[in-house]
């Protein structure tokens, strides 16, 4: 192989590797930009469904909690958040 050939195959993969690495980094900053955008909506949900859960499900010592999660996550469902 010549060096013109070795020259041209380490550019191509630095290339490639350069175009993997700014995509993630890219892809990274998309979703830290969801997550900030609806942060503190998200924040005060949970805050209000967690309330939600306790007021409606108190802790009972037979019960492993099943009820009180079903609330939690319907409620964060009905807010349009996964739970």
């Amino acid at each position: 192989m010549s060096a013109t050939m070795r020259i041209a195959n380490a550019r191509s993969t630095l290339l490639v590797a350069s175009l993997s690495i700014a995509a993630f980094a890219l892809q990274g900053k998309a979703e830290a930009a969801r997550r900030n955008a609806d942060g503190p909506t998200r924040d005060a949900t949970i805050q209000r469904c967690s309330a939600k859960a306790m007021a409606e499900a108190p802790v009972i010592p037979e019960s492993n909690g099943f009820r009180r999660t079903q609330i939690y996550n319907n409620c964060m469902l009905e807010a349009g958040f996964p739970p």
